[in-house]
């Protein structure tokens, strides 16, 4: 479909004449029916939105959708993308910005993208980005005329100074000249082909159809409103809509027709029109803003149409076709409707006298009479008499609640207080003998409602105690009550309906409905059923139950129709309410029967705000998923862009707001969503209608937001839309943290092992030196000893067998004294072991002991201390100890010495110790090493080298010995070790 216009009324200046064209790219899916061609314009769906609900301007002179759904408008302040509930503008101001907030014409391209022209250069818009084409791209002029595509797709583009074409192959964009064509009259052109090949062709002043050889012919201010035809479009059903500066007109049925003057759109100045996706049509006005036609599911009878009143409590069908119409305060109507189209024909007031002007019950007898139950008393309807029935004639109280005609002419009536049976002697047909059912004999509550016969002629009365079933034999009325207890959902039964497959239907107050299949109560349960009241139940017969409800009119798809008592096999729970064209959402209450299907197929629901009509076989359903798009991305409040391939969030980022719509237009108040974030979220979350996902302290990694959405009559678009974004991780978050972190772990494992081993050898390499030290000393002393005893016990004992006495005598005082060094040399080596524990004795206290110790027996000894004292490493103070231990040892046993002096000398950062005697000597050349077999000597070197320090051993023959030993002792040193310990 190609429509050609131009608009000189709104041109800038006198050069400016913009033909207007909107290409509309239909998304994949099932094809979809535009409005009904029949509907009346009166009764269509209207909205608007000026600029008081967001519009930025209410002058709308362009209009596009998308193939991802969104509804573009151009206006005079920018473009304006439109998703059923927000506005979001672009110009030359906005990220991505335009040439030009002044939009002249748009167009929705095949894949996706949309060419804007403006009144300063070409934009093109795709996946949030925008190119601008302008005079210095080789474009003739800046200022766009029209927008259209010819029959090889190549863009043509008509500019104040000439057209050129623009074709794309790949990331090339070519533009090119095209041969020349005179610009269009001053007057606006248009051309439209209908669906049934019919041809529409004119100018803003006439229009001429082509039809099946005929033209007819069509003026502005005649057959045509105002004075200037503005647009043309041809929907998907082949009705032709006309815009002018005077109104909307649409041809459909071989006749013009005009909205009621009390609609806007019947004066209001149409720039533009299109038809989206969902078969809407949308037009974009002068003054007016944007408006939307949908088709119209419900039809509303009120008071300004002929009701008495808007509260209608009550509705039935007579045999002759005439629809009687009860209301709460205004009595009585009657629709004759046979011959017509429900509702067209006049509504006409019952002028009979009845009891009450309140209707609370209507039946209809099979003889014509209309049965009229009233708070005061039941009236029986016959031509134009009226009779009344009261409790003075028998019935168990004035309050009718309830009535049902029986097929031999007499009357069920429910009451407050029982349950009567009216039944007429013939000949009498204003007498009746009465009998009355209550609680006392068997019925399951005084309080009767709904009631029903179904296939086997039992009579089912709804109670406010569950269930009565009537049953009459040849002994009698048999009465079996039916609870919760038996399996009802509730025992407030409020409506029956008996099935054309024998099902019994029973609706409940605040528990939804059940089926008895003729044996049992099976509650029925699905999505919307629950907890629901329900006050009506309808079969359109088409598949399909319908039910007024404590929350408006309902409808589940059936699927039960292979034969009776299948169940109802309820699916597809639909709720309506105003967004659907209702006026109100409640609908009657505790009247009988509020709901009826006439023999047309029609449905009637009785509401506080008139009586509704439903058209089954023209029940417009939307079966288009909606498009779903992320809108919005922000992360601790700042925007995200979404044409990003890889996004990428900084690490210590905290609050996500992920901000998406459904590009449903028929009710976007009832589009529901559900979202998941892929790699946090288990399961969907069910956001109901609403537009935002908020995360918090999500931990880093990669996430894919998906969202779906479901349209006004619950069809979900299950592909959706998604979001993929990477949430970056702080160091100590990544996986090489975690790797160094094991690794330092085994370090300090390795570190403690190898410390621990350490520790092990010097613990093993002291007790060694301390083995090695007692054996040397066992060596050199103790064994020495004990073989010098053995040799003086060898001699005594010769000396004895000599009997030399003398002799004998002196070896043993030569002896003892042998064994008094040895003893010596033991406690010796006992206490070198002993001296590790010092406790708190101080190394110079421990020094002199040992010098004074070492006297006696003709060495004079002396110690002596130089500097100030310091406390040294245990460890330290030990060697040392040993080493001065070992050199006195020496003195004692080898050195002949009569005098030996022990220094003790605190230097800055060592310690110095030397032991010097006045004995035999030796000679020392050069290096001086331990002689061989001597381990003493080699001894105390050792330990001079464990702490660090240095042996010194001067000697002369006849000088005497001097052993020197020099450690390292700074400041601080023992504080040191023990913090370490």
């Amino acid at each position: 479909m190609r429509v050609l216009a131009s608009n000189p009324s709104h041109d800038r200046t006198p050069f400016s004449l913009c033909l207007w064209l909107a290409t509309l790219v239909l998304a994949a899916g099932p094809a979809v029916r535009a409005l009904e061609p029949t509907t009346p314009l009166a009764n269509l769906n209207r909205q608007g939105w000026v600029m008081e609900n967001g519009l930025p301007q209410n002058t709308v002179h362009a209009m596009a959708q998308t193939a991802d759904g969104f509804l573009w408008l151009g206006t005079e302040v920018g473009l304006v993308r439109f998703d059923g509930v927000n506005f979001a503008t672009f110009d030359e101001h906005s990220k991505p910005a335009l040439p030009s907030g002044d939009i002249r014409c748009l167009l929705a391209a095949k894949d996706g993208s949309l060419w804007i022209g403006t009144s300063d250069g070409l934009a093109r818009m795709k996946g949030g980005a925008v190119t601008v084409f302008t005079k210095t791209d080789n474009l003739p002029g800046n200022e766009i005329r029209s927008l259209r595509v010819d029959s090889s797709d190549a863009l043509i583009v008509t500019t104040d100074q000439g057209a050129v074409g623009i074709r794309e192959t790949g990331p090339v964009t070519a533009i090119f000249d095209i041969p020349e064509s005179p610009l269009p009259a001053l007057q606006s052109t248009f051309s439209v082909v209908l669906s049934d090949g019919s041809q529409v062709q004119g100018t803003a002043s006439a229009l001429t159809l082509s039809q099946a050889g005929k033209n007819t012919d069509w003026h502005a201010g005649r057959e045509l409103p105002g004075t200037r035809v503005q647009a043309l479009y041809a929907d998907r059903e082949g009705s032709l809509w006309i815009g002018t500066n005077g109104g909307l007109v649409r041809y459909a049925g071989g006749k013009l027709e005009k909205f009621p003057v009390t609609d806007p759109l019947a004066s209001a100045s149409v720039l533009s029109i299109l038809e989206d996706q969902e078969g809407n049509l949308w037009m974009g006005t002068e003054a007016s803003g944007l408006q939307i036609l949908r088709d119209s599911r419900f039809r509303t009878i009120a008071a300004h149409e002929g009701l008495s009143s808007d509260s209608v409590s009550t509705v039935v069908e007579d045999q002759t076709g005439r629809l009687w119409v009860g209301t709460t305060n205004s009595g009585l109507n009657v629709m004759p409707l046979t011959g017509t189209r429900p509702g067209d024909a006049a509504i006409a007031r019952f002028k009979g006298a009845l009891l009450s002007q309140v209707i609370l019950s209507l039946a209809a007898a099979p003889n014509g009479d209309i049965w009229v139950g009233t708070p005061d008393g039941l009236n029986r309807i016959r031509g134009s008499a009226v009779n009344a029935y009261t409790s003075f004639d028998g019935l168990p109280d004035d309050f009718i609640r309830s009535l049902l005609v029986d097929t031999d002419g007499s009357v069920w009536v429910g009451t407050r207080h029982g349950l009567a049976h009216m039944m007429f002697a013939a000949g009498g047909p204003t007498q009746a003998h009465i009998e009355t059912y209550t609680q006392a004999n068997g019925l399951g509550s005084d309080l009767v409602g709904a009631m029903t016969r179904d296939g086997n002629q039992d009579l089912w009365v709804a109670t406010l105690n569950g269930l009565s079933r009537l049953h009459q034999d040849g002994q009698g009325v048999k009465i079996t009550n039916y609870t919760t207890a038996n399996g009802l959902s509730s025992n407030v039964v409020t409506t029956l309906l008996v099935r054309a497959n024998g099902a019994l239907l029973i609706g409940t107050q605040d528990h939804g409905w059940n089926e008895w299949d003729g044996g049992r109560f099976s509650p029925v349960t699905g999505d919307g059923l629950k907890g629901t009241t329900i006050r009506a139940i309808l079969d359109d017969g088409r598949g399909h139950l319908w039910f007024a409800t404590a929350n408006g009119i309902a409808r589940c798809d059936c699927t039960s129709a292979m034969g009776p008592m299948e169940g109802t096999g309820c699916k597809h729970w639909m709720e309506f309410a105003t967004a659907d064209g209702l006026r109100s959402r409640e609908t009657a209450v505790n009247s009988h029967p509020s709901a009826w299907k006439s023999a047309d197929g029609l449905l009637w629901f009785a509401t506080p705000k008139g009586l509704v009509e439903v058209d089954p076989a023209h029940f417009p359903v939307n079966t288009v998923p909606p498009p779903v798009a992320v809108e919005r991305f922000a992360v601790d409040d700042a925007d995200q862009a979404l044409n990003g391939a890889n996004l990428r969030i900084p690490a210590g980022h905290n609050h996500f707001q992920i901000e998406y719509a459904a590009l449903s237009f028929v009710a976007p108040q009832k589009v529901r969503y559900r979202y998941k974030l892929e790699g946090f979220d288990h399961n969907w979350t069910d956001a109901g209608p609403r537009r935002t996902a908020y995360y918090t302290n999500i931990p880093p990694g990669h996430y894919t937001f998906r969202v779906q959405a479901a349209n006004n009559d619950g069809v979900w678009n299950e592909a959706g839309s998604s979001l993929a974004f990477e949430l970056r991780p702080h160091f100590y978050q990544t996986i090489w943290f975690y790797a160094l972190l094991v690794l330092a772990l085994v370090g300090l494992v390795l570190l403690a092992l190898r410390l621990r081993l350490l520790r092990a050898e010097r613990e093993f390499r002291a007790v060694l030196g301390e083995r090695n030290r007692i054996a040397r000393e066992i060596h050199d002393t103790l064994a020495q000893g004990y073989v010098g005893i053995s040799v003086q016990l060898e001699v005594l004992g010769e000396l004895l067998k000599q009997k030399k006495v003398d002799a004998a005598t002196e070896h043993l005082d030569t002896t003892r004294g042998f064994v008094r060094e040895g003893l010596a040399d033991a406690r010796q080596s006992i206490w070198a072991l002993r001296s590790q524990d010092a406790g708190e004795i101080t190394l110079p206290v421990r020094m002199r002991r040992l010098t004074e110790q070492a006297g006696g027996h003709g060495l004079a000894a002396h110690f002596s201390v130089h500097g100030a004292f310091r406390p040294l490493p245990p460890g330290t103070e030990s060697e040392i100890l040993r080493v001065a231990q070992e050199a006195l040892h020496n003195v004692k046993k080898h050195a002949g010495a009569k005098t030996v002096n022990v220094q003790l000398e605190y230097l800055p950062e060592e310690i110095a110790v030397e032991v010097r005697d006045d004995g035999r000597g030796f000679e020392v050349d050069g290096r001086w090493e331990p002689p061989a077999g001597h381990f003493g000597l080699k001894g105390m070197m050792e330990r001079a080298e464990g702490i660090g320090g240095a042996l010194e051993v001067l000697s002369a023959l006849g000088a005497g010995v001097a052993v020197r030993l020099r450690a390292p002792a700074p400041r601080g040193a023992a504080r040191e070790e023990k913090e370490q310990v």
